[in-house]
């Protein structure tokens, strides 16, 4: 799948899948002045986002002889996130947040051998680093803390900036020598367009669990960026028009599940959820042409929280248990069927303190 940082690609987004807010110290009280509830303070939040992806899949059904081959491409991506809060109120937050994105695309010689007939070809090997999509965001809390007695809900919106570069190139190696290329549309730190997201998040406790649910949408209604499409180097192939350039598609996240204090262990709790994450065939605004690599991950995603303090830190590991590439607007309009490569899991790790 295309994974970029803007937003939450499939291979991209960093997020603690935890409602924030909500605490599972019997020590902290939401009307406290240093809670995290309280007024007129700030936060900081930082994600890390690794991923390893390699599995082919065309729809639902993985390209297993791929492996067989030694024709995967595979991806390696590390993304961090940064975040910035203040609390205007108990109920309105204000956050603006920076991904940065070092990532590693790796094409296999034998890909080159069975697919284009070039022998002795060297692997290809692409690179990219840098800052992604900025996002400014509000959020409001429909029932006003801390009367809120056991269950909210939350709601946010805001845009994302083009501040990331959507024309990353990179030199590799070819038969024919070095070339640099525009790297492939998974590892471009940025979208080239601006976008409005939306979410949402909620909770509600029993006794000491707490069962949590949050979504997200991100809007983009421009159709390309104009970024071409040409991470292969050294292949002569004639331009496609429906996909001769990088689009810029709608992408969406929703997780939920039960999170549970750990006895005996003070601020440390244990999760367990659904996390559901993929980019769009048909985009809500605008054209849907393009190249993308539309579909989507269903993972099973177990985690930890621990606070102590002001500070929190959390572990979550997605496990995949289906992954579909659908066939984008392109593929529909010519009978074809692309592939995307997914991973079998992923490790976010969080970090947040108020102040």
């Amino acid at each position: 799948m295309a994974a970029r940082s803007s937003a939450p690609v499939i291979g991209a987004l960093c997020s603690t899948s935890h409602p924030k807010g909500i605490s599972f110290d019997a020590s902290k009280d939401s009307a406290d002045e240093g809670g995290p509830f309280s007024a007129h303070h700030w936060g900081i939040s930082v994600g890390f986002r690794h991923q390893y992806s390699h599995r082919h899949f065309v729809g639902t059904k993985e390209q297993t002889q791929r492996a067989s081959l030694d024709t995967e491409v595979v991806n390696s991506i590390n993304l961090f996130d940064v975040s910035l809060t203040y609390k205007l109120n108990p109920r309105w937050s204000l956050t603006v947040g920076m991904p940065i994105l070092n990532a590693t695309r790796t094409y296999d010689h034998q890909l080159f051998n069975v697919f284009f007939h070039i022998p002795n070809a060297p692997d290809q090997v692409s690179h990219s680093n840098g800052i992604g999509d900025m996002s400014v965001s509000a959020q409001f809390w429909l029932i006003r803390p801390p009367a809120e007695h056991g269950h909210n809900i939350a709601f946010s919106f805001g845009t994302v900036f083009p501040t990331g570069d959507n024309r990353a190139s990179d030199t590799v190696q070819t038969v024919h020598g070095p070339q640099t290329i525009f790297v492939d549309q998974s590892i471009q730190p940025g979208a080239g367009g601006y976008g409005i997201s939306f979410g949402t998040q909620g909770y509600q406790r029993f006794k000491q669990a707490v069962l949590y649910v949050s979504g997200s949408y991100l809007v983009t209604p421009q159709e390309s960026n104009g970024t071409p499409n040409a991470s292969l180097a050294g292949i002569n192939r004639k331009p496609n028009p429906l996909t001769s350039t990088m689009s810029i598609p709608d992408q969406y996240l929703a997780d939920g599940g039960v999170a549970y204090p750990v006895p005996k262990i003070r601020g440390l709790a244990a999760k367990m959820g659904l996390r559901y994450e993929g980019v769009k065939v048909r985009d809500l605004i605008g054209g849907s042409l393009g190249f993308r690599r539309p579909g989507y991950a269903l993972s099973v995603e177990p985690g930890f929280q621990y606070e102590r303090g002001k500070d929190t830190w959390s572990l979550n590991i997605p496990v995949a248990v289906q992954r579909n590439r659908k066939r984008s607007m392109p593929d529909q309009i010519q009978g074809t069927a692309g592939d995307a490569a997914f991973s079998d899991y992923f490790i976010i790790v969080g970090y947040a303190r108020s102040f």
